[in-house]
């Protein structure tokens, strides 16, 4: 038993309060002039600690982070509908909101959705909870089971999800229909541009925050890849992994692949004919993952190998599984983001090498010279 509770200490203490909020850069939620007195200000305590203390407070929904001049946390009441709060710029503060107040799709049963969609998937307006007209029931509201107004919720774990009590004599409830965050947003190929909300990994296990080292130390923090989006603890695929993964809040497994459908659209189209405007042949823009010429040595003049070939070299670029990266024969490409289009050699004492020899296009040059000359 001492075992068992020793463990329970040890895979709960990793999971950060952080987790149930979505973070918004720069800004601060300001409540509007009638409701200004329900602000809580809690100065000098750690960002950890504010976002704990609003998770404990049934009248905290949302919380501002001010870091210059001092520390302050400001909790708040509501988030921002733009009804009884707006959202402001503000670079010393940064906005969490609960997860549960502010996306429009649910997580398993969504026991903790906590939204504003107030019809039935028919179309039909839900009665208030604190009525028992025209349906007579046994739930009462409270400050912690979110039975506001007649917002759709999921007080008893019903399987169909949130749902709720209708005006309608004849229909006494019904299903809100509110899509699963595992299938509001679907990817394309390998999802790399995927920014959808999913926070928990295909075997159920919660997303560790792209901008903590714990339980997980690793190199993806998000200042310093500003363009993968890799905001609070949701899956993305920084890397060109085969799909969308995270760093887990279990301390035995570092990361693992997130379920996410991928789009219909992709499915009915051949690889062929996914074809981009961005795609060239004769030079590369940025760093060449859009290049889809012919050129298959490497700078130095050794011939490349096969994509769809594990020797000499043994490889995860498979181009069945990165349909999207034009993977053909032995052509150079980027698959990975590295700095230029590549490619695994033909020499077994050398793995990789770079294709130096394709000019970058002059139009990219061009571009990158009038950044550089503001």
């Amino acid at each position: 038993k001492k075992i068992c509770i020793f463990l329970m200490c040890v895979f709960t203490a990793f999971r950060s309060a952080l987790n149930d909020f979505q973070r918004s850069e720069g800004r601060e939620l300001v409540l509007k002039s009638w409701n200004v007195n329900r602000l809580t200000e809690l100065p000098g305590i750690t960002l950890e600690d504010c976002a704990k203390r609003c998770t404990e407070s049934p009248e905290c929904r949302a919380f501002s982070y001010e870091f210059r001049p001092s520390l302050v946390c400001k909790h708040l009441p509501w988030v921002g509908d733009r009804d009884n709060a707006d959202v402001k710029r503000n670079v010393n503060c940064d906005l969490y909101e609960m997860k549960v107040y502010v996306r429009k799709c649910i997580v398993g049963k969504g026991e903790d959705y906590r939204g504003k969609v107030s019809t039935t998937k028919s179309g039909r307006t839900c009665q208030q909870w604190w009525s028992k007209f025209p349906h007579d029931h046994r739930w009462t509201p409270s400050a912690t089971n979110g039975l506001e107004l007649n917002y759709c919720r999921n007080p008893d774990g019903d399987p169909i999800g949130p749902w709720c009590y209708t005006t309608d004599p004849e229909r006494r409830y019904e299903s809100c229909d509110i899509p699963q965050c595992k299938d509001e947003v679907c990817i394309t190929c390998n999802g790399e541009d995927y920014r959808g909300q999913v926070d928990h990994t295909v075997s159920g296990k919660e997303c560790q925050r792209w901008d903590q080292q714990y339980p997980h130390q690793h190199i993806y923090q998000p200042e310093k890849y500003p363009d993968k989006s890799l905001d609070d603890n949701y899956c993305r695929n920084p890397d060109a992994s085969p799909v969308p993964w995270c760093y887990t809040t279990a301390p035995t497994m570092e990361r693992e692949s997130c379920d996410i459908r991928k789009c219909r659209e992709y499915f009915s189209e051949s690889p062929k004919r996914r074809f981009r405007s961005s795609y060239t042949t004769n030079c590369f823009r940025g760093r060449g993952e859009d290049y889809r010429g012919k050129v298959n040595e490497t700078t130095s003049g050794i011939p490349c190998q096969r994509w769809d070939a594990q020797k000499p070299h043994e490889h995860p670029f498979f181009p069945k599984t990165y349909e999207c990266k034009g993977l053909e024969e032995n052509y150079c490409r980027n698959p990975d983001g590295s700095e230029a289009p590549w490619c695994f050699t033909s020499l077994s004492e050398m793995r990789t090498a770079l294709c130096l020899q394709i000019k970058r296009c002059a139009d990219d040059i061009e571009a990158e010279g009038t950044v550089g000359a503001r």
